[in-house]
């Protein structure tokens, strides 16, 4: 599980209402295209744990800069692996905000 201090939330609510919106300010487009575009595949159990570790990194870095610098560090398939879960942090965010407004 991801923890966050609410100094972080902020940060955190602002790039998932963002990203939302279609502004992927963490990465580059050309990442993700190219993350979307690979045939969909589960994570393994460790997989998973170690992408949430990054996430948390990313979470607690000081601002976007120093996140995309994270980001830019990360090998390849522990890259797609961490957009993979920040774009379904970002729908799971989007459906449970839809939910709270019907």
């Amino acid at each position: 599980m991801i923890t966050v201090t609410k100094e972080q939330l902020s940060a955190v609510e602002y790039l998932l209402a963002q990203s939302a919106q279609g502004n992927h300010v963490l990465f580059d487009v050309s990442v993700v295209r190219e993350v979307f575009a690979q045939p969909a595949s589960a994570m393994s159990e460790a997989e998973a744990y170690e992408v949430e570790h990054h996430i948390e990194k990313l979470i607690s870095l000081e601002n976007i800069r120093s996140q995309k610098a994270y980001i830019e560090k990360l090998p390849q398939t522990t890259l797609f692996r961490v957009v993979k879960t920040y774009f379904n942090i970002v729908e799971n965010n989007i459906f449970e905000n839809l939910r709270d407004v019907q």
